[in-house]
């Protein structure tokens, strides 16, 4: 990583050091670009790989909100945000699920979610609160939705930090889904897919990734009410044919994965195997008879919609991305939107993750107004 890169992760990482004991060396270990990162907390020593610096992150920041903690000397940490709710996570070794749990709990946390452990009635509760709960050895987290994830088949920023806790899939409050159709592209681990089910849609949820389409099927089927609205579709949208997908070395589903650029470099799997549909060809396949959302967050697929692709399309929910590297840039989409009849809207829904231009990446919501 270069020294500006490095700098940018010690940004990330100050408004949490003050947890740590030895906070000058960790910083200056990170600004010298060093291949591993040794953090102390009370007297422990853990080792985090450069390459995991937001599993390092996700520690101190909870860590840093909580109201208390203790590490024990069998290396397990126990936490309470709210002193009464106690998590407990190995720091040796821990598993994906564990990793995901501290995310959870740092994401949620920072956005206003309460976390308790044990079964409620969410009547009573925020509607941030979120129950995290254990069924045959498996972490599950329920939303007040009653919407339920396993904890290791989910990517927390997204799923949880995003999606109900900072509800960003909500227009408007009072808009009705009830039997509406939404095409889902990038339904990841159903987070979405379940959201718009949870408020009466047909969802046809489009996930290119194997993976992340098993996460999918997974979590649904702890949902079997709201499945019944849903139909799976492990293939993407963009255009027709077989397409290249490139992905991470890395196994979690959090990884970005896009037939359109590559930002993993000579570290990319490389999927050649992967389905793909034009979004006309698509509605016609699956024999949808109109779209009355049309939501994408597909790293670049975006900017192969056509006018023809939005005949059927009543609204736009895109998340796009026009960095240099994706060789395409947001006039390009918005062009496409105005020859449809769309009028739309450009904002930002999280002001600590991005400090770059509206130009380069943000949400953007469109109605059609012409026919």
């Amino acid at each position: 990583m270069t020294l500006f890169q490095n700098i940018g992760i010690i940004y990330y990482l100050l408004p949490f050091v003050g947890i740590i004991d030895n906070k000058i060396g960790l910083l200056f270990s990170i600004l010298i670009g060093s291949r591993k990162y040794k953090v102390k907390i009370q007297g422990h020593t853990i080792t985090y790989p450069a390459s995991k610096f937001m599993n390092m992150l996700d520690l101190v920041g909870i860590l840093r909100f909580c109201t208390s903690f203790k590490i024990t000397s069998d290396r397990k940490l126990h936490l309470t945000l709210d002193l009464k709710n106690t998590f407990s996570i190995p720091l040796d070794n821990p598993s994906y699920e564990d990793e995901n749990l501290i995310e959870c709990l740092f994401y949620g946390s920072r956005y206003g979610a309460n976390f308790v452990t044990h079964k409620i009635d969410f009547k009573n509760f925020r509607d941030k609160t979120l129950v995290i709960t254990e069924e045959n050895n498996k972490k599950i987290i329920e939303t007040s939705k009653g919407i339920k994830f396993f904890i290791d088949s989910i990517h927390p920023g997204n799923t949880i930090g995003e999606a109900f806790v900072q509800d960003i899939h909500t227009i408007r409050n009072d808009d009705d889904y009830t039997d509406k159709i939404v095409i889902d592209v990038g339904a990841e681990c159903g987070d979405t897919p379940l959201y718009y089910a949870s408020r009466g849609a047909k969802v046809f949820a489009f996930e290119p990734m194997k993976a992340h389409y098993d996460a999918m099927i997974r979590n649904l089927s702890l949902n079997p009410e709201l499945a019944k609205r849903i139909t799976p579709i492990n293939a993407a949208i963009g255009k027709d044919g077989m397409l290249k997908f490139y992905h991470s070395n890395r196994s979690d589903i959090a990884e970005v994965s896009s037939f359109v650029y590559n930002i993993h470099g000579d570290d990319a799997v490389v999927f050649d195997d992967v389905r793909g549909y034009s979004l006309s060809s698509a509605i016609r396949e699956f024999n949808i008879p109109y779209v009355d959302i049309l939501k994408t967050d597909c790293k670049g697929c975006e900017f192969y919609l056509t006018k023809e692709d939005l005949e059927k399309v009543d609204h736009v929910k895109i998340e796009y991305a026009a960095f240099e590297f994706t060789k395409h840039n947001l006039t390009e989409l918005t062009k496409i939107l105005d020859e449809s009849g769309f009028e739309y809207m450009i904002y930002r829904i999280n002001p600590n993750r991005e400090r770059s231009s509206n130009l380069l990446s943000g949400h953007l919501f469109g109605k059609k107004i012409k026919f």
